[in-house]
């Protein structure tokens, strides 16, 4: 089994090694850049924002299981709820991404708030068909908080005409506090819970219950309230078309545009490929990894910790990504990232040492903080704004389909593993096709027109720099060498 010791080391390294790397980087970092307080003032806005709204997730994850666990549900109850939220997440959230580029993608981030209240709000009933709605509509905010969030931004920053380089640093600052607001949620989570016991609300004739493993979602519905209070107050409105005659089209036709550049334009399908399958694999090993370090007929290992520490791995890669981002390219980095990944998975498959897998997956959760800002700052160069948030959410359709069928197959720990790690290598298979497009000299640009008018920007083989106007940003962005 896990020794206590050796978490608390591992933890501890991994912790320096971060604040090492999160010094490096601000002493490396372009100062002129990173000191425009225009800038860093929509970046924190941003942040506050998104942290929030990832607070609101982050408080939930622990206590869903256990919540329905004290209801009296069975397992195979258990797993048709959550089969339930990531087929609502495959269903509706394909379609979705349209409308926000269609209709604003503020607005449908402000839909993510309510739509999980909403389902934070069920889980206080002990009725499978109460819980059954709450996963549908989570399963709907789910793909709008990755999907939305980070549309908005793109645009939001393309159309301030701020330096795109920035945009990478933005995303590993998201990465790299959101391992801190994941490890905050945890202890707050369990504040919560601690405080009163679960208690059925006899005024509503028992179904109803508070306290206990209730009380976490009640604190992420505040977080819900602080996140689309702020959001209404400071974030513009922000659409996918070119300008408002285009946003008369209609949203059917919208997802159709949608489709069509993802089935016509390879750097869009590999990308896209790429996502689905290692975010997949990331869902699989979230299922995964707490049998995987358990030892039967032996004391269970602190899963607290472990998580914590997988948390500080993943905020580890999230500066590896900033230090490697000025001496490298986007694609090199998602390249070496992804093989070290599928590595990781492989492990599992070949060993039953729980020491050896819980080494490996702490360099898989390292690679996760990598991944993540490498992949929104591809995205945000490969996919065309114009159907972002749309094209966003149909690359989580493969995704959720993998998920949904691993769970009614319930597989078993090392072929989920197999499954997992044969996905990465085809990952990987795929994004050596973005690189070598890359170094093909496959190149982005940004259209615009007058100041206030909307702004797209998107792949296109035929790049003008006089299409941008004087004010706009007059930038082309080439892969890099």
């Amino acid at each position: 089994m896990l020794d206590h010791g050796l978490l608390r080391l591992c933890f501890g390294g991994a912790l320096l090694s971060v604040v090492f790397l999160a010094w490096a980087n601000r002493q490396g970092g372009n100062s002129r850049k990173l000191n425009n307080d225009r800038f860093a003032s929509f970046q924190r806005v941003y942040l506050i924002v998104y942290l929030s709204a990832m607070m609101a997730d982050w408080l939930q994850g622990p206590y869903v299981y256990a919540l329905y666990e004290s209801y009296g549900f069975t397992r195979s109850d258990n797993a048709i709820l959550f089969t339930a939220g990531f087929g609502s997440s495959a269903i509706f959230g394909t379609f979705i991404g349209s409308l926000a580029d269609h209709m604003g993608r503020r607005r449908f981030a402000a839909l993510y708030c309510v739509l999980y209240g909403v389902s934070c709000s069920t889980k206080h009933m002990a009725d499978f068909s109460y819980l059954m709605f709450g996963r549908i509509t989570g399963g709907i905010a789910t793909s709008l908080l990755f999907s939305v969030f980070e549309a908005w931004l793109v645009s939001e920053h393309n159309r301030r005409n701020f330096d795109p380089d920035l945009l990478g640093g933005t995303f590993s600052n998201a990465v790299f506090f959101n391992g801190i607001v994941a490890i905050m949620a945890g202890e707050v989570g369990q504040m919560a819970a601690d405080m009163k016991e679960l208690t059925p609300w006899s005024a509503l004739g028992g179904a109803a219950h508070y306290g206990g493993y209730c009380a976490p979602f009640d604190v992420a519905i505040l977080f819900l309230v602080f996140c689309l209070v702020v959001m209404l107050m400071l974030w513009p409105e922000n659409y996918g078309q070119h300008n408002s005659s285009t946003r008369q089209t209609g949203t059917f036709d919208a997802f159709k545009t949608a489709l069509n550049i993802v089935y016509t334009r390879t750097e869009v399908l590999s990308c896209g490929l790429v996502c689905s399958l290692f975010e997949a694999s990331m869902f699989i090993f979230v299922f995964m990894w707490t049998p995987a370090v358990t030892v039967e007929n032996e004391p269970k290992p602190p899963y607290g910790h472990i998580f914590a520490s997988f948390m500080i791995m993943s905020m580890l890669g999230s500066q590896l990504f900033s230090l490697a981002s000025k001496r490298t390219s986007i694609e090199n980095i998602g390249q070496m990232t992804l093989i070290l990944a599928s590595i990781c998975h492989a492990v599992p498959v070949l060993t039953s040492d729980v020491v050896s897998r819980f080494f490996s997956f702490l360099v898989f959760e390292m690679c996760v903080g990598l991944y993540f800002p490498m992949m929104s700052t591809l995205k945000s160069k490969v996919v065309p704004e114009e159907a972002r948030s749309a094209i966003y959410n149909i690359y989580r359709l493969p995704l959720n389909i993998i998920v949904v069928g691993a769970l009614v197959a319930d597989i078993d720990l090392r072929p989920a593993f197999m499954l997992t790690t044969t996905l990465l290598i085809v990952a990987c298979v795929f994004h050596s096709r973005i690189k070598s497009d890359a170094h093909r000299g496959s190149v982005y640009h940004v259209v615009g027109s007058a100041p206030n008018a909307d702004v797209e920007f998107g792949l296109d083989e035929d790049v003008s720099l006089d299409m941008c106007g004087d004010t706009a940003m007059e930038t082309v962005i080439g892969a890099k060498q």
